[in-house]
């Protein structure tokens, strides 16, 4: 007969145990024997005991089996985290290189070994806690992308915070994946302690009237959709809502820069902490095989490609020269890394990969 383990544990300790007592023992009296039968049942206990809490343990163990979903860092005195959103399987094309050549597109997967018919697609935010101020970058996608999304929530739940820790919600953009956060589904906010920021241009135009999606390469009820979540989410904040500009600082240590092109006022921002940066590069580039190899490559999605070109080259031409660690919205988990140029490409270099106590 085949023991388990755990049979071979209570087996051999409910041995040890009588003999330790001496139960069964002869030639005792009567009341030594009651003495050591209720030293066998305390025994016993305790040992019964042991084995339910580790049987809890192994369980436990056995069914944690996801991922991690958050990444913790510091930047100079500030407590950083990259915290997952979710993650969507979507087909590369036509969305997400409308303008390149297929065949490329193929090559540039093979080449990482990723199936061609099959991009994933990582939705990351970002918290800071600056000892001040707990601030979060982007929201999400919240309900308004279907499933696979929306871990937001309970991911900061993880590490210990509650959605009305968070004073500063910084938008960079107002796409539904980065504001869909903003309102829950029963019409209440969030994050209901938290001002907003978002640029001047970028509340402007998606607060218009008539908001022109007509760039945009991707089917027409999608843009409907995105024109519906700009008007849902931004409306719920305007009493709420700081409007800045280009190179101005949001909150101590929190820069802003100009990102125009993938929305007309999409804002990149530069986080500042004992003479340590980091560039929170919202949606400027979004994949390693994409427009980092191919910066020319556009997506669907962008406003004025032209200009969204224009921005990825100088920021990632910056990021190169001043050697500054970056987290990029839709990059791979935990998308933080380098970037180095090769010519008239640029590549991804992840950080390494850093264990320790939890600092937030």
């Amino acid at each position: 007969m085949k023991w388990s383990v755990h049979s071979r544990i209570q087996h051999v300790s409910l041995r040890r145990l009588q003999n330790l007592v001496g139960f069964g023992s002869v030639g005792l009296s009567f009341s030594t024997k009651i003495i050591k039968f209720q030293l066998w049942a305390i025994a016993v206990g305790v040992l019964f005991v042991v084995i339910v809490s580790f049987n809890r343990v192994e369980a436990t163990e056995m069914n944690n089996n996801t991922n991690s979903e958050v990444y913790h860092f510091k930047i100079g005195s500030f407590q950083v985290a990259v915290i997952s959103d979710g993650l969507l399987k979507l087909p590369p094309l036509p969305t997400y290189a409308p303008t390149a050549n297929p065949q490329e597109v193929e090559r540039a997967m093979l080449e990482r070994f990723w199936s061609p018919n099959e991009l994933n697609l990582y939705f990351n935010t970002v918290y800071v806690d600056t000892g001040k101020h707990k601030i979060l970058i982007d929201t999400g996608a919240g309900s308004e992308l279907g499933t696979g999304l929306a871990r937001l929530i309970p991911n900061l739940h993880s590490i210990g915070i509650e959605p009305q820790d968070i004073d500063a919600v910084i938008i960079t953009h107002a796409h539904p994946d980065h504001i869909g956060g903003i309102v829950k589904n029963n019409g209440q906010l969030t994050f209901p302690n938290a001002r907003y920021h978002i640029s001047k241009a970028e509340w402007q135009f998606w607060t218009a009237k008539n908001i022109d999606l007509s760039s945009l390469k991707i089917p027409v009820q999608f843009k409907e959709s995105i024109k519906a979540a700009a008007h849902k989410h931004l409306e719920a904040i305007t009493d709420r809502v700081n409007l800045f500009q280009p190179k101005q600082e949001i909150v101590p240590g929190i820069y802003t820069i100009d990102a125009a092109g993938h929305t007309p006022g999409q804002s990149v921002l530069r986080i500042v902490s004992d003479n340590e940066q980091l560039i929170v590069a919202a949606d400027v580039f979004f994949n390693p095989a994409f427009d980092l190899e191919h910066p020319d490559w556009q997506t669907g999605f962008d406003f004025d490609p032209l200009q969204a070109q224009i921005t990825r080259r100088k920021l990632l031409d910056e990021i190169v020269r001043e050697r500054t660690m970056v987290v990029a919205y839709h990059m791979p988990f935990p998308a933080l890394g380098y970037v180095r140029s090769r010519k008239d490409r640029y590549e991804w270099q992840p950080v390494l990969w850093q264990f320790g106590d939890r600092p937030i």
